[in-house]
């Protein structure tokens, strides 16, 4: 791995790059960057006679936006798509999380001189890729096949259940779902999915409030 600056012109966004932003963070992005500057490398992958962007995509749309004519990257060696993946996803793993109360008391003091509205921060619990690939991931798989089997090797007494929901619906039934997941960690001794023990728990409180019959 090394660093290098590079004419902006040589550096191309990665066409499979699955993170976006919303037209208020972009601008928030962009004036951080006005404000602080580019403090670390891009992180990028030498290809096609140029250099493709796998950690910072959404910087290089705003320094591109900017006019900035020369950044500074760091090179990886990504020789298959995979290997690609995993340096995006190593780029914004979540390996920590913020103490709230710690991080009020570290900024409070300082509130007048920090526009508390120009800043977001992800206060949530980090999920398992597994979790995201079976939740979003096409229909018709057998996840737990496709992932490495049920706990132990063994289906039983475990169990798969299949629907077919309208688009409208997934979206109903992924919002119930991130919902029950903010009221727990839902990691069961026995069932390793929190998608299936978060939806347990909501049918559960379902039926302790409106019966079964």
């Amino acid at each position: 791995m090394k660093i290098i600056q590079v004419p902006i012109s040589d550096v191309n966004l990665w066409d499979k790059n699955p993170r976006n932003i919303k037209t208020a963070d972009f601008k928030r992005l962009k004036k951080q960057i006005e404000e602080l500057g580019v403090y670390k490398p891009l992180l990028a992958v030498k290809e096609n006679g140029g250099y493709t962007i796998l950690g910072g995509n959404m910087r290089l749309r705003a320094l591109q936006e900017m006019n900035v004519p020369n950044i500074d990257i760091s090179i990886v060696d990504a020789d298959t798509e995979a290997k690609k993946i995993k340096y995006a996803l190593s780029d914004n793993d979540r390996a920590g999380e913020y103490d709230e109360l710690q991080l009020a008391e570290l900024v409070y003091p300082h509130i007048e001189e920090i526009d508390l509205s120009e800043y977001k921060v992800d206060l949530g619990e980090p999920v398992d890729l597994k979790e995201v690939v079976e939740a979003y991931g096409p229909d018709g798989v057998d996840w737990a096949e496709a992932l490495g089997g049920l706990p132990d090797g063994d289906k039983q007494p475990f169990q798969q259940m299949t629907f077919t929901l309208h688009d409208d619906q997934v979206e109903q039934v992924n919002q119930a779902i991130k919902v029950a997941l903010k009221l727990g960690d839902f990691l069961g001794n026995e069932n390793k999915n929190r998608n299936g023990n978060a939806l347990a728990f909501i049918c559960e409180t379902f039926v302790t409030e409106h019966g079964t019959s």
